[in-house]
């Protein structure tokens, strides 16, 4: 049985993140996300999930990538001031990419060196880089020549 939103808990998520409500697909590819480059990366980067930057108006990307850092559990950051390494997007079934495109651009006014467009519906990942040259990823390895990483895409699709 599939339960639709209620058309206010939705706009109210949206208007607090300035993003589209994830969907099941979203939060699979997200979780899957996590996982890998947790599991594969955990001494030299730190991975996030949902952290919103303090940027105006805020931006709250799906998934943050910084270099090695410990959270200071007294003493949370509720808007973080540095920028990471790496932003991730996942597209949600009500945007297009060209939604995110001013987005992307933003991420790299903030200094973060690569931004991840991870397309769900194609199996897609495009590594986008501050000339705005996107590497698009169908098969094999996802390779950000910018943190060094490697992910098979069906790690990211599983």
């Amino acid at each position: 049985m599939t339960l639709a939103p209620e058309p206010f808990l939705e706009a109210g998520y949206e208007q607090e993140r300035g993003k589209p409500m994830p969907s099941y697909n979203h939060g699979i590819v997200q979780a899957n996300l996590v996982f890998v480059l947790k599991s594969a990366y955990r001494d030299r980067f730190t991975v996030g999930s949902e952290v919103t930057l303090a940027t105006e108006p805020p931006m709250t990307p799906d998934m943050v990538i910084y270099r090695a850092r410990q959270p200071d559990w007294l003493r949370d950051e509720i808007r973080v001031a540095e920028p990471p390494l790496t932003a991730i997007e996942i597209l949600a079934p009500t945007q297009s990419v060209n939604d995110l495109i001013p987005k992307i651009e933003r991420y790299f006014e903030l200094s973060v060196q690569s931004v991840w467009l991870v397309q769900p519906p194609l199996q897609q990942v495009a590594i986008f880089t501050p000339a705005m040259n996107p590497q698009v990823f169908s098969h094999g390895e996802v390779v950000d020549p910018t943190l060094e990483v490697q992910v098979a895409l069906a790690e990211i699709f599983s």
